[in-house]
């Protein structure tokens, strides 16, 4: 019989364990853990999707116009407010342009890994995320919204306002990402993998307070953002107090069309670049080599630094029908001056990283519309909506090939460094617009296995799955 044990997740908080041997109890443990949910969660929306008013919208996805759900009852009379609506949120709606919509995200998973460190955490169920939170407008002028984490140390998420009476010229202040990142800037209910790449965690910025003007111009050709924060985000940030991060930072985002306006495959391409500036006091790198499920690969990760980090990205998508492709790449660079022995200036520390990835909807949906809301939801008509994805990237730290200069010492001129490389098949299932359920099995293949997590080997297996619920 399985036996159920306190342990400790990557983050530190308590989760229940069932031990496992071997791969395949994990996949049956996945399986009857996520079975429970589906049919536990399935009555709820189903129920709530018959008791929708007669006005209800469909969610409007990627800027496509909402249009209402066929029904045969009489619908509510335009101007009438205050009055319930449920377009991609439950709404209260008080006037032409002005609402508040109810937020709500449970995530769980269940991981199994070949390497030893994790293998204790086989078959458990870990929810990685539990938010609620209201969004809104007003007048069509302001958004507004304020998400909450429960049971975390840093409760608030995303709490932002942001102006947007011009198109040409928004302005938004509060707590949100760093304009850096297509991935890392995608909401985690709407991730075609469970995870997103290693590059997005951990190089790019995260989540800080600021002020950021943005918009778009030149007939929506090309989109801006720019902004000023108190620091280069929360990716960048670890709780120990010996390891330093950006002070004031500077971020920008310019993304373009080119063929927006074409009624063709390639009207939904785009293309852009990205890039961060600081300064970092003098202390440990708060950047750490970390493979897909959070343990290190690099024998010394504690650098010292000291002075500007830069970032700069590229990034690039393209959704044609039912598939779509993205690929990233992204650099960072920290000064280390007067860190050496002597106190002589050090080079730069790099880390990079970069990802390509794919999907195709096997049930036809246009991704770009997006497959939150399948054509025929599950037990009503169809399965839901199902996609297939494969990612392949890789994050380097440090310096690979240094010869005999290299060395693991936090205070040398050439670091010694390490790679991780993943491969990550994908399965998502869409049942309705409330529930998803997603699958990846993941191939990781460390440089130097000696500084990964399995020093005998260098590639090893894991898998994990997930189930969503959101409202």
């Amino acid at each position: 019989m399985p036996i159920f044990r306190r342990t400790r997740s990557i983050k530190g908080s308590p989760i229940v364990t069932v031990e496992s041997r071997s791969l395949c109890v994990a996949l049956r443990g996945c399986g009857g853990v996520l079975a429970t949910v589906v049919l536990i969660a399935l009555p709820v929306v189903q129920v709530a999707a018959q008791e929708l008013p007669s006005d209800t919208l469909v969610p409007a996805v990627s800027g496509q116009t909402q249009k209402p759900i066929d029904s045969e009852q009489p619908k509510t009379k335009a101007g009438e407010y205050p009055r319930f609506s449920w377009d991609q949120h439950p709404s209260v709606l008080f006037g032409k342009g002005t609402r508040i919509s109810a937020l709500a995200r449970l995530q769980g998973h269940v991981r199994h890994s070949d390497a030893p460190e994790i293998e204790e955490s086989a078959q458990t169920l870990d929810f990685a995320r539990r938010r609620i939170g209201v969004e809104g407008e007003i007048a069509n002028k302001l958004d507004f919204q304020v998400e909450a984490e429960i049971g975390s140390d840093e409760i608030w998420r995303d709490v932002y306002a942001n102006y947007k009476q011009f198109d040409v010229v928004q302005i938004q202040g509060g707590k949100f990402k760093l304009p850096f990142g297509l991935e890392e800037n995608t909401g985690s209910t709407n991730l075609d993998f469970v995870y997103r790449s290693m590059a997005s965690t951990r190089l790019a910025p995260g989540r800080d307070i600021g002020v950021m003007v943005h918009g778009r111009v030149l007939q929506r050709f090309v989109r801006y953002e720019v902004g000023g924060f108190d620091h280069d985000g929360r990716n960048a940030r670890l709780d120990d107090p010996d390891h330093v991060y950006g002070g004031p930072t500077f971020a920008g985002r310019v993304d373009v069309l080119p063929f927006r306006h074409k009624k063709s495959e390639l009207s939904d391409l785009m293309v852009g670049v990205a890039y961060t500036t600081t300064d970092v006091d003098e202390g440990l790198s708060g950047l750490q080599a970390r493979t897909v499920f959070g343990f290190p690969f690099l024998s010394e990760p504690d650098l010292w630094i000291n002075g500007p980090r830069r970032r700069f990205g590229v990034e690039a998508r393209i959704r044609p029908g039912p598939a779509s492709v993205k690929a990233e790449f992204m650099r960072v660079t920290s000064a280390r001056r007067g860190q050496s022995t002597d106190g002589e200036d050090l080079s730069d520390f790099e880390a990079s990283g970069w990802y390509v990835s794919g999907t195709w909807a096997l049930t036809g949906e246009k991704k770009a519309d997006g497959l939150e809301r399948p054509r025929h939801s599950f037990l009503r008509g169809g399965i839901g909506a199902v996609e297939i994805g494969a990612r392949l990237e890789k994050l380097t730290f440090g310096t690979l090939n240094g010869g005999d200069e290299a060395s693991t010492s936090p205070r040398a001129d050439v670091v010694l460094g390490n790679a991780d490389r993943a491969v990550t098949l994908g399965v998502n299932w869409y049942l309705n617009r409330w529930l998803k359920i997603q699958g990846n099995a993941i191939q990781q293949t460390i440089t130097d296995p000696l500084q990964g997590p399995l020093p005998e080997r260098r590639s090893f297996w894991s898998s994990v799955f997930r189930f969503q619920l959101s409202i």
